[in-house]
């Protein structure tokens, strides 16, 4: 089964993730693995088991810019709770502080701004009910 993107929110609080985003995109929240080599003398190929993952430093969400979100975001204390959900109702939540810059802009385009969110926990998946 296949869904649309139509209908994906990213949402934040303090206690609860309850207050909306508008978002144009979003970033992959969980990467890939690193590989541990296990490879021995005996081995004639090379053989791995899985690290820990290579999670980025900042997730990076693109809105359109706002004065209001602008100002509320960069004004928020220390760590909020995150959601990102999907239109199915699965998706992914974590802890971490945002930042939020104005992006560059050019001749008759919209001007746009980035919300970058540190993370301090994993991104927890979850599934749709």
């Amino acid at each position: 089964m296949a869904i649309s993107s139509f209908g994906v929110s990213l949402k934040y609080g303090a206690e609860t993730p309850q207050t909306a985003v508008v978002i144009k995109d979003f970033p992959s929240l969980l990467g890939k693995r690193s590989s541990l080599e296990t490879t021995t003398l005996s081995d004639d190929a090379q053989t791995f088991i899985a690290g820990i993952r290579q999670q980025s430093e900042s997730f990076d969400f693109t809105a359109n810019y706002d004065p209001t979100v602008y100002n509320t975001l960069n004004s928020l204390d220390g760590p909020q709770k995150w959601a990102l959900t999907f239109s199915d109702g699965s998706g992914y939540t974590w802890d971490g502080t945002a930042s939020v810059s104005v992006n560059e802009g050019s001749v008759d385009a919209v001007l746009e701004m980035t919300i970058s969110v540190t993370p301090s926990t994993v991104p927890v998946w979850k599934q749709a009910a």
